[in-house]
Formats: C-alpha cells, sequence, structure tokens
C-alpha cells in the first residue's frame, strides 16, 4: 500500500515534514539522493519526489529543492555529504542579489549567505554584470541573471581556439568572453586594457582598439553560426581610451545581403555609455559553406 509523505525544504536547506526538522545525516543523504520532478498532478504544491519503496515523499522547495549550506573549495555541499563541483561558469544571480549554482534536480540550487559571501571574494563587477576571478589561472568568468538565460548566452574563450581576442588556446590572447543577446542580434564585451595595449602616449595603443572592435563585430556573427573573416574595415578614433578604466564594446549587424555582412561597433566608457571613444563600420564575407 501506497504511503504518501509531504516534506518542506526552507531557503536555507533545513527539511522538515509536519514541522518537524529532519535533521538524521543518514536519511538526508538517502532523501536528496532520490529527488526527481514529479509529474502528479495532485500534489503541485509538492513537484518533487523522492520514492523509498512504496513510501513517496513529497517536497514543496520554499525556493530551490537543492540549497548549497557549505563550500570546501572546490563542491558545493548539501544534505548531508552530497555535493556538487563549482563551476564559476555554472553560477547564476537573482534581481535581489541571491547566488545560485547549477543542481542535479531543478536546474539551479539557491546558495546560502554564508556561503555566498565566501564565494563572493572571488566576484568583481563586469558591466552590468558579474565574474569570478580565478587569480591562479588568471581568468575571468563572466555569468548571467537567472531570469535571462531565454535571451542571454555567455560565448566563453575555447581551449581549441588560438584567437588573440578570444581563445583559451594562446598565452598571449586577451580571452575575451561576450554577452551574446538574441533578441537584438548583438554582442557586448566589458574591458579594462593594461599595459599590455599601450601605445607611444601612455594610452591604449590605436591598433588594439582596432582589434577589440573587429574581434566584437566578428564574434557577433560567430554566435549566430556566421564564420566570415574581415574583408573590410573602417575606425573613428574619438577620444583617448585610457589604461585601467573600464569599457563596454558592442558589435551588432547593420544588414546584410547574401554572403556579405555588414557589421558596426562602438566602444563606450562604462561609467557614461554615452562617451563614445571609438566606433567603426565592416564588412565581413561569410565564407562559402560555413
Amino acid at each position: 500500500m501506497q504511503r504518501d509523505y509531504y516534506y518542506e525544504v526552507n531557503d536555507r536547506g533545513v527539511l522538515t515534514l509536519d514541522g518537524l526538522v529532519q535533521n538524521d545525516p543518514a536519511f538526508l543523504d538517502f532523501f536528496f539522493r532520490r529527488l526527481a520532478i514529479t509529474a502528479n498532478p495532485h500534489y503541485p504544491d509538492h513537484p518533487y519526489v523522492s520514492r523509498c519503496g512504496d513510501e513517496m515523499n513529497y517536497l514543496k522547495p520554499a525556493d530551490t529543492p537543492i540549497v548549497f549550506t557549505g563550500f570546501d573549495g572546490e563542491r558545493l555541499l548539501y544534505a548531508y555529504s552530497l555535493s556538487v563541483p563549482m563551476f564559476p561558469d555554472r553560477l547564476r544571480y537573482s534581481e535581489d542579489g541571491i547566488l545560485y549554482h547549477w543542481a542535479p534536480v531543478g536546474g539551479v540550487g539557491r546558495i546560502v549567505p554564508a556561503v555566498a559571501t565566501e564565494i563572493s571574494r572571488h566576484i568583481e563587477h563586469w558591466g552590468p554584470y558579474y565574474a569570478f576571478r580565478d587569480t591562479e589561472h588568471n581568468s575571468l568568468t563572466p555569468f548571467i541573471p537567472i531570469l535571462s538565460e531565454d535571451f542571454l548566452t555567455v560565448l566563453r574563450p575555447r581551449a581549441d581556439s588560438a584567437c588573440i581576442g578570444c581563445g583559451a588556446g594562446n598565452d598571449n590572447s586577451f580571452r575575451l568572453s561576450f554577452i551574446h543577446d538574441k533578441q537584438a542580434n548583438a554582442v557586448v564585451t566589458y574591458i579594462k586594457p593594461d599595459a599590455r595595449m599601450q601605445g607611444s602616449f601612455g594610452i591604449v595603443h590605436g591598433g588594439m582598439i582596432s582589434l577589440l572592435l573587429d574581434e566584437t563585430m566578428g564574434k557577433c556573427l560567430s554566435a549566430g553560426g556566421i564564420k566570415a573573416p574581415t574583408a573590410r574595415i573602417s575606425v573613428n578614433y574619438r577620444k583617448p581610451m585610457m589604461l585601467g578604466v573600464e569599457y563596454e564594446i558592442r558589435g551588432w549587424v547593420d544588414r546584410q545581403q547574401g554572403r556579405k555582412n555588414f557589421m558596426r561597433a562602438a566602444i563606450c566608457s562604462w561609467d557614461t555609455r554615452a562617451d563614445v571613444i571609438a566606433d567603426a563600420e565592416a564588412l565581413f564575407i561569410a565564407l562559402k559553406g560555413g
């Protein structure tokens, strides 16, 4: 005979049954290890179930079914001793500043404040978004708001690419990451130029500015599956680009005619966005069969 039980888990990861806290270590691991989505329409407030023989243990989460309550430097902990590896590119955040990470059930799991505070030591602003700073490998991994995943995608440096702008397979690459806005058919990135980009006047070299604009326009095309090298580019240098200042670089499709892709891009000061440093128009020719 089937027996049904109705559990709840709050936003701190505390599991209760009829108001009684369930804190037995073996039971917690057993319960959450078996947790899955249920399609039972009779329990819409309890969309998850942990089955144990004839027992159906339905779960109602206050936020997410998995709540991460610990972090050992490499893995996020939940239940009593269950865990998942922490990957910076799987972090997400809500509009009210709650930090989440991919979880095996429910898509994402909420991270409790104490753990979020520990992780946030490695998190910094990246334009209007956030990014995880890995000081050991000198890498920056942006991540996006949890409600924006339907139309925003993060384009990260690929290990198999030696591109000077965005390749992770080149020690000299700037390893730029981009946010692709599918609705606007545009990409954006943020950068604080360092000494590698310096010109003879102590400001960013004009060739580097051209590289950044070209890279951003090309990434906009590759985000749409178009392989197209640059055929022509025209850059307008309007104001000096300073070292150590954060800038926004945006690229978008102006128009397309067959294999011809007419692109535009602009570099703006991040603090004002209206202060255009440089802009460009370019023609990219799609490869045949590419």
